[in-house]
């Protein structure tokens, strides 16, 4: 019992499952479920998507991961708010707060998306009622937290990646195997006798018709959405030590340049299996992958029950790393701005983090049991706006000595304006109608609201105060120094 309480007690640094981590939180479900399903909807042009994808998580490792770590080891913070708050010395909680609430509301966004989506599947796939399972996957992501503690989870991250690319790669071969050669030749030939052989191999293609170029950015650009992922830069956070962020980087990689190329595969595959017939719901296709008719046989039949399992998993695991993240934000940055006057009740017990974690499990689970498919709308638009903003802000803060809290306050919400505005400003006169920049131009808002955070972020610190001679050593410490700490080593 005591050991419990010591893992529930302290979010203890560690190094296992960093790359798998990482990968699953920023990649796992886009290039899982989604990207497979929009290949074989709308064609290859939707590779873009993961193509943005594998490239955020480049940038991700590359300007994010070393110096989110040894500024966590310096600062004794494992949260972006925090982080934050520390980084640019604030006196007075504010930003520390802002920031907080408003990765907890995109994070709930999240999580009752996830919940929904799951118990959505169970109901069209098993017919399952999706009270029962979502009370039942709350029920497992409780009693996973107390049996083994906030970084129980990380333990099987690695095992939940190889999981999930055996799944693909056995799909994928379990297809091919039934098809055969000729069989997938022939229907890419009868596909092209119907004018869309490009959508199965050009990536230039999407809809039956040729991509352009603001198309293409835009579809690229949906990946870039992870640069803004809190939760992957809180993992960095987490971790122990430089050598850990090294050699999880080439998994999280490989991991991601795999399952993207595998997706898209899939996505092709199925396609081609189904040829020339087409299936317009997910539900109905997963429930083709997994049962066994036109002779397709057992291996077939076993492989795709072995991708479902594996995207139920995922799911699951991805739903409570955000509640995890949800309530450690909340318990780190909102809970002691609320009980600072008293100093006996601001020691964080291990029971408050534990009330904390069910009271919002219990508010996830209500709100997915009473959205609808809106959420799903909504969750996109809550996370490329968040994204927006605190993807240049972070990155300038990590990067950028001159960067001041100012700076920082001025990237985040003129990146957040900016996508609000591209997105939903309908200003702009288009004959006798009026449109919004996203219409006009065919781009959606990720590039643009970037674009803006990272010129307002600089203006906004070079016309702001210097930072203080302190700070600023402490950023010559992070950036010049490989240890910045004992423990990065």
């Amino acid at each position: 019992m005591k050991k419990v309480r010591d893992y529930v007690g302290q979010y203890e640094r560690q190094g296992k499952g960093t790359g798998s981590a990482v990968s699953l939180a920023s990649v796992g479900i886009i290039y899982m479920v989604i990207l497979p399903w929009l290949v074989y909807q709308k064609g290859a042009g939707a590779a873009w998507i993961g193509i943005g994808c594998f490239g955020a998580t480049l940038l991700l490792w590359h300007l994010d991961s070393y110096r989110l770590l040894r500024f966590s080891l310096q600062q004794k913070e494992m949260t972006i708010p925090g982080f934050v708050s520390r980084r640019f010395g604030e006196k007075t909680p504010v930003l520390r707060i802002l920031l907080a609430s408003i990765l907890i509301l995109v994070l709930i966004s999240v999580s009752v998306l996830l919940l929904y989506g799951i118990a959505l599947f169970a109901r069209e796939v098993f017919g399952s009622e999706m009270y029962y399972v979502a009370i039942g996957v709350i029920l497992i992501s409780v009693g996973f937290y107390f049996l083994v503690g906030k970084s129980g989870l990380r333990t099987l991250e690695r095992w939940i990646s190889i999981l999930m690319l055996f799944s693909l790669v056995a799909l994928n071969l379990s297809i091919f195997r039934v098809l055969g050669t000729t069989k997938i030749l022939e229907n890419i030939f009868h596909s092209w006798a119907a004018g869309s052989v490009s959508e199965y191999v050009n990536i230039g293609f999407m809809s039956g018709k040729r991509l352009g170029v603001m198309e293409i950015l835009s579809l690229f650009s949906f990946g870039l959405i992870l640069l803004g992922n809190p939760v992957p830069m809180q993992r960095f956070m987490q971790t122990d030590r430089a050598r850990t962020i090294h050699r999880s980087r080439r998994w999280a990689i490989i991991f991601s340049l795999f399952t993207m190329f595998l997706s898209i595969l899939l996505g092709g595959m199925l396609r081609a299996s189904l040829y020339p017939a087409k299936i317009n719901s997910v539900a109905d296709l997963f429930r083709w992958i997994m049962v066994e008719d036109r002779g397709r046989g057992f291996l077939f039949h076993l492989t795709g029950i072995t991708f479902v399992v594996s995207a139920a998993v995922l799911a699951v695991s991805l739903f409570h790393t955000c509640i995890l993240q949800i309530t450690q934000i909340f318990h780190e940055n909102i809970l002691p701005s609320l009980i600072r006057r008293n100093k006996r009740r601001r020691k964080q017990h291990t029971w408050v983090f534990a009330v904390v974690l069910i009271i919002m499990e219990i508010l996830i689970c209500a709100a997915s049991l009473v959205c609808g498919d809106w959420i799903y709308r909504l969750t996109l638009y809550s996370a490329l706006i968040l994204s927006a903003g605190l993807a240049p802000s972070i990155i300038l803060a990590l990067n950028y000595q001159r960067m001041t809290g100012a700076g920082f306050m001025s990237g985040f919400l003129g990146g957040i304006l900016t996508a609000t505005l591209w997105m939903f400003g309908n200003w702009i006169p288009q004959g006798e109608t009026m449109v919004t920049m996203e219409e006009l131009t065919g781009l959606n808002a990720v590039i643009p609201g970037m674009a803006f955070g990272f010129l307002l972020g600089i203006l906004g610190s070079r016309l702001s105060k210097e930072p203080s001679k302190e700070i600023v050593e402490a950023y010559e410490e992070v950036k010049y120094r490989l240890v910045s700490s004992e423990r990065d080593g």
